[in-house]
């Protein structure tokens, strides 16, 4: 059977090799006797959909039917939310195309528990998704109330900032000579 797979990693972990994911998935394949079609690597965040690149090729090329089915590392290395899994599985699946986690090996779109699985890992995945942001909101929050400036400075304060540099600037460089 022909397979695409498909790594993803953070870019701001910069520990993280997609080789780790490939090297797997290939082993994966050769031992299952599939052939790989093509390798998809995306060096990006899963919500970064303008720098994933490889995966918007992935799509089209599962569009046009070049590959049987879709091999990733973790399901999170593919998705970030249930409703983006689901709506894409629900389209390969119309294709023809299935799918496969190898670290949830309980995930094979080919089975109907493998479905099911699929739709609780990933609504699992969406969870703690929220809860991260949620802290993070939380310690936004606490921060604020303390006083401390969240972001960015404002820009009237950068404009500021840097009027004041390049007024001391200026008057070094061009005061009157004696």
């Amino acid at each position: 059977m022909k397979v695409a797979l498909y790594a993803r990693v953070s870019t701001d972990d910069k520990e993280q090799d997609p080789e780790t994911q490939l090297y797997a998935l290939r082993q994966f394949c050769q031992d299952a006797g599939h052939e790989v079609y093509q390798e998809y690597v995306d060096r990006a965040r899963a919500k970064d959909y303008v720098h994933r690149k490889a995966w918007r090729q992935l799509q089209k090329d599962a569009r046009q039917h070049k590959f049987k089915a879709l091999l990733v590392f973790r399901l999170d290395r593919a998705f970030r939310s249930v409703r983006e899994c689901l709506n894409c599985l629900e389209d390969w699946q119309e294709r023809g195309i299935a799918f496969r986690s190898l670290k949830e090996d309980a995930i094979d779109t080919t089975t109907s528990q493998g479905r099911f699985m699929l739709e609780v890992l990933a609504a699992v995945a969406e969870l703690e998704s929220a809860i991260i942001g949620e802290r993070v909101s939380a310690g936004m929050a606490r921060a604020k109330a303390q006083g401390n400036s969240i972001g960015r400075k404002p820009l009237a304060l950068l404009s500021l900032m840097f009027m004041t540099r390049l007024e001391g600037i200026l008057a070094y460089h061009w005061r009157p000579s004696s």
